[in-house]
């Protein structure tokens, strides 16, 4: 007898429902800062970028701390401290 996974447990299912959900809710906190802050297109596009590189887990947590961050230079130093850092190299002469 064959045995089938239910599709709702498979693994493709589960990334898929977790990427949907990443999406929504980089939706939703972009809206928000948009209203909040009203910084121009440019500024949005490059944020947007950023913002895209946070886990599901940061974007939740940026929901609540939104609020007590009032400029843009506070909100990028709250992503730079939960991005993952490039190791940094020296050049060999």
């Amino acid at each position: 007898m064959l045995n089938l996974t239910p599709f709702k447990e498979t693994t493709s299912y589960k990334e898929a429902l977790l990427e949907d959900l990443q999406s929504y809710s980089l939706e939703r906190l972009v809206r928000q800062i948009k209203r909040k802050y009203r910084f121009a297109e440019k500024t949005m596009t490059k944020l947007s970028v950023r913002l895209r590189q946070l886990t599901l887990k940061d974007l939740e947590n940026l929901f609540e701390a939104i609020f007590d961050l009032s400029t843009l230079r506070e909100l990028n130093a709250w992503i730079d401290s939960r991005l993952p850092h490039p190791p940094k190299t020296t050049l060999a002469n």
